[in-house]
């Protein structure tokens, strides 16, 4: 695979896959769905993030245990027009 590379989190499950130095995130279940207080939330291989900024275009989200008392999950993401940019850090919980 010239010019290709996979990326694996922390279970050995692909995150990511550069081709030709950037980054595809096509190998992740992506989706929106909406929280029970009718938020928006982005759903990356069914673990959920809530949206914590909008810059212009850029959306900021961070997973929905990140504020949590005991977990303090530091898994964030970067979406700009509902397409992924930027996932950066790794699910602590199940």
């Amino acid at each position: 695979m010239h010019g290709q590379e996979l990326y694996c989190n922390q279970k050995g499950l692909a995150r990511a896959l550069k081709v030709d130095n950037k980054t595809c995130y096509s190998q992740l279940k992506i989706y929106f769905s909406r929280s029970c207080r009718g938020k928006k939330l982005l759903n990356l291989n069914d673990k959920p993030f809530t949206l914590n900024r909008k810059i212009k275009d850029a959306c900021y989200w961070e997973c929905v245990k990140m504020r949590c008392k005991y977990t303090k999950c530091s898994a964030r993401a970067i979406t700009k027009f509902d397409e992924i940019i930027s996932i950066r850090g790794v699910h602590n919980h199940n």
